[in-house]
């Protein structure tokens, strides 16, 4: 189910290329293991979020960027993606929005960002009709 999930979200969905940079969180849960492990098949540049404790199992899986949630925070260190994997909600999922390059995707596992996200954000007028 995770290899299915991972293969219509980072394939069939995103498109993902090589050459291409893309964001996985929680790199070291079912999901992210393996969407890890096809982006880097798709020759693509993988960074991931994880404890310090999975550092050294999502990096041998291929994550090139590891960035460590318990000292660091993503959207700090991370920016220019083509794609993000969104796996996790809430305020996680909304930090996500600020490492995309223009034009970049995120292919959202848990649902849509929505209206109510562009309201809360007080995003322009184009963005809320998106959204909406």
């Amino acid at each position: 189910m995770v290899g299915l999930t991972s293969w219509q979200a980072l394939k069939e969905r995103a498109n993902l290329r090589a050459g291409q940079k893309v964001f996985i969180p929680a790199g070291s849960g079912g999901i992210g293991t393996f969407a890890i492990q096809l982006a880097k098949h798709l020759g693509a540049t993988v960074a991931t979020t994880t404890s310090t404790g999975n550092v050294e199992l999502v990096r041998s899986l291929g994550a090139d960027e590891v960035v460590d949630y318990k000292k660091q925070d993503f959207e700090k260190v991370l920016g220019g993606y083509d794609v993000v994997l969104g796996t996790l909600k809430g305020a996680e999922l909304e930090k996500s929005v600020g490492i995309l390059k223009p034009g970049g995707k995120i292919v959202s596992l848990i649902g849509p960002l929505d209206a109510a996200f562009a309201d809360a954000k007080r995003l322009n007028f184009v963005l809320r009709f998106v959204f909406g």
